[in-house]
């Protein structure tokens, strides 16, 4: 802090601020209806009541048996349901491995073991950041990719969640856990009272969102649109001014929007987001940074890898 004399002032302010949103707008009954008004004769009409979940065409005969053909198919079309299968890993690696998860160790372990092969190569960037597919095959992907990491680090399985969904209908899911903590807490002096204090508690959410939009196409190839954020709650700091306390959260946050093309029964791998800890450990006698009485420090770093494994799985519908 410093100050400033005479009548002149300064001000230096600072807004630094990042949003991350993903929005989907989807109306079946609007696009059905665009593409029938395509098809209609000059003569005829449609009108979609997405309330009664009908839509009415009144035409000549032959434009009625197209758009009854093209209805059929979208009922076909939107009436597939799929599961999709999301977990979320984290692998602790040692300060040796400097350069995070040996990618090539893994998937030849999958190999080897599991007879798995990932379908494209993956794509590595600058960040260490990794995308491939897992074949499908009698084993688990989920199983298979945990037995593999194993061999890099400590494994431990942060989330699991199951989902099930029609075509081109999004869903959310979230595995998350909120937290309450002092957010401000305000005195007052009240006449013929004394002082009231007011306390204004605040709520953060940490934990795994996420949004995912498949769409299944008829040779079984799965498109699928994926938003996610990661968040874990590090600390709470308490802060003092004035001699009133208040806290404040601090939360480490990932954020992706994927779009990705796979089989059903196929394993999506995504890697990349990672974290490190510096832990000191201090020991010693009398003072722990005094050398001459065996004091000195042990400083140990680990470093956190997040995986996310999505498998889609077509679920077939009984006529």
């Amino acid at each position: 802090g410093g100050g400033s004399g005479g009548s002149g002032g300064s001000a230096v302010s600072a807004n630094n601020s990042q949003n991350i949103g993903v929005a989907s707008k989807l109306s079946v009954y609007s696009g059905m209806e665009s593409a029938i008004k395509v098809m209609l004769s000059p003569y005829g009409k449609v009108l979609a009541s997405p309330a009664t979940g009908a839509i009415t065409v009144v035409d000549t005969p032959d434009t009625l048996d197209r758009v009854a053909a093209y209805i059929e198919g979208e009922n076909k079309a939107l009436s597939r349901q799929i599961a999709i299968n999301v977990t979320v890993l984290s692998v602790s690696l040692s300060d040796s491995d400097e350069y995070g998860i040996n990618w090539n160790a893994v998937y030849n372990t999958l190999n080897r073991k599991f007879q798995i092969n990932n379908t494209f190569t993956p794509s590595t960037g600058a960040v260490g950041f990794t995308a491939s597919i897992l074949g499908s095959s009698r084993f688990s992907g989920t199983t298979a990719m945990i037995n593999a990491l194993s061999e890099q680090g400590k494994v431990r399985r942060q989330t699991t969640a199951s989902v099930v969904t029609l075509n081109n209908q999004p869903v959310p899911v979230q595995v998350a856990r909120q937290t309450t903590y002092l957010a401000s807490s305000q005195t007052s002096i009240v006449a013929q009272v004394g002082t009231t204090t007011t306390l204004v508690p605040g709520v953060v959410t940490a934990g795994f969102n996420m949004s995912i939009l498949p769409h299944v196409l008829t040779n079984g190839t799965v498109m699928l649109q994926f938003s996610t954020d990661i968040s874990t709650l590090r600390t709470i700091r308490v802060i003092e001014s004035n001699g009133t306390k208040i806290e404040s959260p601090e939360l480490d946050t990932r954020n992706f929007l994927q779009r990705v093309s796979m089989k059903s029964n196929e394993t999506l791998i995504i890697s990349g987001f990672e974290q490190t800890d510096d832990n000191l450990d201090y020991r010693g006698v009398g003072s722990a940074k005094n050398p001459l009485l065996g004091g000195g420090a042990n400083a140990k770093k680990t470093k956190e890898v997040i995986v996310v494994l999505i498998t889609p799985v077509s679920m077939a519908i009984s006529s």
